[in-house]
């Protein structure tokens, strides 16, 4: 009788297993540009929503030059949005405050200044807020956007303890309206709900997120131990599964519980399971990556002879894996 090692492995060497579904992929990616741009040109206007969309292009183009690390061109093209920033009136001025305290966090950020990049990272949140309750709606979920960059900022200072207890304070507000420890009172959970679209969209770029960090944090104080008792416990009960995304994260959650509660045999075969799921779109890679990559660790704890087998047959399935259409 073959093992679940064996079973898993041969899953992993079917190459029709990597062909999915691309019925679920995500659609119109544009959806929080076109709501916020239709709420401030109804407010200010066409003309000055085109300014405003013109500068905070310039802000996103800095951002763009952190992340290839190009700082001091960065900084230049700070200074340059920040001279066009000073000629708008006030209205266009509080939307735009938004993209500039952002982009300098982000800078900061990459300066290892982490202590200036949170605290105009939390600055936004109140002044964002005010701008929703003015309207501007769609806000909110740039809002738990930026939450995110605060984990990232905390999780980059080693402040590990703080950036897994914001995001699930982030999660908590997602799936039941606790706002409790989100920095800001502030939060409309009625209106948070009303584009469902974008409540899941923001609900999967935690979780994605989330899988990306433990891919890094196995060998840690925060491995996969802390996971499922820091979040996987207590979201496994709150999260209903009313929708195609949500099923999907609760089956990645469960399946990496089931390692804790079942053992190594039934956590192999679960994983398995979910990557045989053809409905999976690629928008979830990063989650089927993180299980493979978590196969790898039970494995390795289990010094099961086949791990070298296992290493070889889970890289190549992950490079393997379909990508996402741009």
């Amino acid at each position: 009788m073959k093992t679940a090692t064996i079973l898993f492995i041969e899953t992993l060497q079917k190459r029709e297993q990597l062909i999915v579904s691309d019925k679920f992929t995500k659609p119109n990616r544009g959806v929080f540009s076109t709501l916020l741009n239709a709420e401030a040109e109804k407010k200010m206007g066409k003309e000055v929503n085109h300014q405003i969309s013109e500068l905070t292009d310039v802000y996103f183009k800095a951002v763009v030059l952190c992340r290839k690390n190009r700082k001091n061109e960065a900084l230049a093209i700070l200074l340059e949005a920040d001279n066009a920033f000073e000629h708008f009136d006030l209205k266009p001025k509080r939307i735009l405050s938004l993209f500039k305290i952002s982009a300098w966090a982000n800078y900061h950020y990459k300066l290892d200044e982490y202590t200036k990049g949170i605290n105009l990272l939390v600055a936004g949140l109140s002044q964002s807020a005010m701008l929703e309750a003015e309207g501007y709606d769609v806000l909110q979920y740039r809002r738990i956007e930026q939450l995110q960059n605060i984990c990232r900022i905390l999780f980059s200072s080693k402040r590990y303890l703080e950036g897994f207890s914001v995001m699930r304070s982030v999660l908590r507000f997602i799936l039941t309206g606790n706002f409790e420890g989100l920095y800001v009172q502030e939060w409309d959970y009625r209106k948070f709900k009303q584009i469902r679209q974008m409540m899941e969209n923001t609900l999967d770029s935690v979780f994605i997120q989330l899988a990306i960090l433990n891919n890094t944090a196995c060998d840690t104080l925060f491995g996969n131990i802390f996971y499922y008792d820091f979040f996987f416990k207590e979201l496994l009960e709150i999260m209903e599964t009313d929708t195609y995304n949500r099923s999907i994260l609760y089956n990645w959650m469960y399946v990496k519980a089931s390692y804790f509660k079942e053992g190594k045999e039934a956590f192999l075969n679960n994983v398995s399971t979910f990557l045989k799921d053809e409905e999976i779109s690629p928008d979830y890679n990063k989650l089927k990556e993180n299980l493979l990559l978590n196969s790898i660790e039970v494995l390795k704890e289990h010094e099961s002879r086949d791990l070298k087998l296992v290493k070889e047959s889970v890289s190549q399935y992950i490079s393997n894996l379909q990508p996402l259409a741009v």
